[in-house]
């Protein structure tokens, strides 16, 4: 995931078809981020910080 986010942060992809599969490649890690997100809350909440 880190590489794949240094390279479309740091890099401009003019190529179409490299951007696509950047993108498709990102929205595959959707579900991850999403689990990590919901730990967090759930820590946070868990501490009574909210």
């Amino acid at each position: 995931m880190r590489s794949l986010r240094n390279q479309m942060i740091h890099e401009y992809v003019e190529d179409p078809v490299l951007l696509a599969n950047a993108l498709q490649t990102g929205h595959s890690f959707a579900p991850e981020l999403i689990a990590a997100a919901n730990k967090l809350i759930s820590e946070i909440e868990q501490r009574g910080w909210v």
